[in-house]
């Protein structure tokens, strides 16, 4: 047994798993969660150049764990190709089914190694934040397949395996479940509706940018940053913006963009009108 519960509880149900010759318990409790939270707030934009970008300017590299273990998985599929396959009616060789095995096991490991740094990562980010905003992402149709006939099938391709490999999704879930789990907020910002790799953080400007375009210059304000920390910038001024219109208070922040300046706008004269309200009533 590897590892321990980090909280325990009364066991309810205990499932074995037999994967890459090896078998596994996953066993669930009931228990009171004990997980701690920070009292920052930070934005994240993720994506395949920085797998993950923050809004104070840090970023995590892609760790690309498939590519280091492409040309392993590759050379290996090119031996299983010379053995006798299995197919129906034809059993497979010895060497052919070691050879799939070899495969299995590179790819377990991969697989293994992706959950581990997405755990590491969700749980730091966690442990300093109460208030997490990201972009929603359609994972689906980010890795579809090109179109046939398309002229940049493998650009598309290669674009698709980039995104794979990161685990984006995985990684959200873990991120949102965490948080919430130690009493914290998760928000998904609309993208058709925010545009944040388009809009500008400081001013609230929009221009569209190309996927070559990796940095933010701003033709309005003059500002300028890296385009995903931007993007996470803008992430981060729209979830302050929804978390005070759901507390009813105004923003304090000069760098609200779009409909969250709007929104500081309309409380600041739901004020004057209470106040102006209060004292005809005293008068």
């Amino acid at each position: 047994m590897r590892g321990k519960a980090r909280d325990w509880g009364t066991p309810n149900t205990c499932t074995i798993i037999f994967k890459q010759g090896k078998w596994y318990a996953s066993v669930t409790v009931s228990c009171d969660p004990k997980r701690e939270t920070g009292k920052e707030a930070c934005g994240i934009d993720f994506g395949t150049h920085h797998a993950l970008a923050f809004d104070d300017g840090t970023v995590i590299d892609n760790p690309r764990f498939l590519k280091q273990s492409q040309d392993k998985i590759n050379k290996t599929a090119k031996k299983s190709r010379k053995k006798r396959a299995g197919k129906k009616g034809v059993k497979g060789s010895r060497r052919w089914k070691k050879a799939v095995r070899k495969i299995g096991k590179i790819q377990s490991l991969v697989g293994r190694q992706r959950q581990n740094w997405h755990h590491q990562v969700s749980t730091q980010i966690v442990s300093c934040n109460s208030l997490v905003a990201t972009e929603k992402l359609n994972l689906k149709g980010m890795t579809k397949k090109a179109k046939r006939g398309s002229k940049r099938k493998r650009q598309k391709t290669g674009l698709n395996r980039s995104i794979l490999d990161v685990g984006i999704g995985n990684l959200k879930s873990l991120i949102k479940s965490k948080v919430t789990e130690a009493g914290g907020f998760y928000i998904e910002v609309p993208t058709r509706k925010v545009k944040p790799s388009q809009t500008c953080p400081n001013c609230g400007h929009q221009k569209k940018k190309t996927l070559a375009e990796r940095q933010h210059n701003c033709e309005k304000c003059l500002y300028s940053c890296d385009r995903d920390v931007a993007s996470a910038q803008v992430c981060l001024n729209w979830a302050r913006g929804q978390e005070l219109s759901s507390l009813d208070v105004e923003s304090p922040s000069s760098t609200l963009c779009g409909s969250m300046r709007q929104l500081g706008a309309k409380k600041h004269n739901n004020a004057k009108k209470r106040q102006k309200h209060l004292a005809q009533q005293s008068g």
